[in-house]
């Protein structure tokens, strides 16, 4: 079955769901889930921070960043009404 698919029936399983604790249960899980992705990008030792500070600069270096004024700008003028 397409993921797509899957979202759109969890959804509306979701709109439908009356249970509490269940819904609770859900929210954990997300919880839990988002924490867990944050686990996994923080580095663990100095020597994966330092790796990550040189891409950071090197990324900087070659203007692959955006500064948060541009990044606002953009997103005005795409969704602005």
């Amino acid at each position: 079955m397409d993921i797509a698919v899957k979202k759109v029936e969890l959804i509306e399983w979701l709109a439908r769901l009356q249970d509490e604790k269940l819904i609770q249960r859900i929210e954990n899980l997300k919880k839990a889930s988002a924490k867990e992705l944050y686990e996994q990008r923080m580095p663990k030792t100095s020597k994966e921070l330092e790796l990550k500070l040189s891409q950071s600069n090197k990324d900087i270096v070659d203007a692959k960043v955006h500064s948060q004024e541009n990044v606002e700008r953009h997103f005005e003028a795409r969704f602005k009404k």
